[in-house]
């Protein structure tokens, strides 16, 4: 059964910020032309030299609009496919592997993950911006691929969810539950192969945005705007290089140490600059940022900068983890020291700087 790599999940996650950061230009509504706010004290007596400026800006507004919401609509679709999806398919198949036959206990007893109603509902809004414009060529017959996959995909586990959750196995004797896993497997199969695709291209898209928004933070003199994204971009780096290495909670003690140091440093000093800046009350009023909210932001990247220096404390002292807490995803990602506690503790932060105000 192919998985998401860890990477590749953050990537998308990261995609939220990046368009998050661009709203918060906060660049004013367009607003019909022809009305008194648009005019100019250089217009002419007709309004037509003004009005031809204003209809030309507005128009432009409305698409940097539209564009923006049509990538946050994706930004969402991938978020839910890293995450809650992933949670449930990953939970689902830790129980009862990826073979054709499930794998039952003897001592069975299982609480499967939902889809909530309100995740679907917002499924069928995303889905629904692959028709409408601007257009994302690489992205929009994809995403009209991904509809069906992740329909069939969907449907299939809310099914076995039902099924589980009332005990419907102790009725038949696991009778439809053996007749659902094999289903499961195909549509999730046919869903990853798809959604590889999807991930691939938006991760492009991701990064471009985040270069861009960089930019824009440093032109406008924003430094902790700058600094706040760079610490994402530079944890997003380290997560890329224990990916590259292939390192996980299993193989922890594998990881090489300096390859590791060398993205380690630099996120070290991201959030040493941004502290010093979020100190700066001249500076919090000059980009318009709340203090708390950028405070409950720092203390999420202080936890993952603790994260990453439990990994190096782990490797020095050749501390494994023990086979009980590689169970599961659940017990490595508390874990002190492991690759995936540094992307949970990574997915915090980027939720905290969303909501940078």
């Amino acid at each position: 059964m192919k998985k998401f790599s860890s990477f590749v999940a953050l990537a998308l996650l990261c995609t939220m910020f990046t368009a998050c950061s661009n709203l918060k230009i906060n660049r004013p509504a367009a607003e019909p032309s022809g009305t008194t706010a648009d005019q100019t004290s250089g217009s002419t007596a007709s309004g037509e030299s003004g009005n031809n400026k204003n209809d030309t800006a507005n128009i432009e507004a409305l698409e940097e609009a539209m564009e923006l919401q049509k990538y946050n609509a994706y930004v969402g679709l991938n978020n839910f496919m890293t995450g809650r999806l992933d949670q449930v398919l990953t939970d689902y198949f830790d129980k009862f592997g990826d073979e054709e036959q499930p794998v039952i206990d003897k001592n069975f007893s299982f609480t499967m993950l939902s889809i909530s109603s309100g995740d679907a509902k917002a499924l069928e809004t995303q889905f629904g911006f692959a028709d409408k414009a601007p257009a994302f060529p690489a992205i929009d017959p994809v995403v009209v691929r991904l509809k069906p996959a992740m329909n069939d995909l969907t449907a299939i586990l809310s099914e076995a969810r039902e099924y589980y959750k009332t005990k419907g196995y102790v009725d038949d004797h696991f009778a439809k539950g053996k007749e659902m896993h094999p289903k499961i497997v195909k549509a999730a199969d046919a869903y990853y192969a798809v959604a590889d695709e999807f991930l691939k291209a938006m991760a492009g898209m991701g990064a471009e945005r985040k270069k861009e928004s960089l930019k824009k933070f440093q032109e406008n003199d924003e430094q902790i705007r700058y600094g706040a994204l760079k610490f994402l971009v530079d944890a997003q780096a380290l997560s890329a290089e224990m990916e590259e290495q292939g390192i996980t909670a299993k193989n922890i003690l594998d990881l090489d140490m300096e390859k590791f140091r060398a993205k380690y440093d630099p996120l070290v000093d991201d959030l040493k600059n941004l502290t010093q800046h979020a100190q700066d009350e001249k500076r919090l009023k000059k980009e318009k940022i709340e203090s708390y909210t950028l405070n409950s932001y720092i203390e999420e990247a202080q936890k993952v900068k603790v994260a990453a220096s439990d990994i190096i404390e782990r490797v020095n002292k050749k501390r494994e983890v023990d086979e009980f807490h590689l169970k599961n995803r659940f017990f490595t990602e508390n874990q002190d020291g492991t690759p995936e506690k540094f992307e949970k503790t990574l997915r915090d932060a980027i939720q905290k700087y969303n909501r940078l105000k």
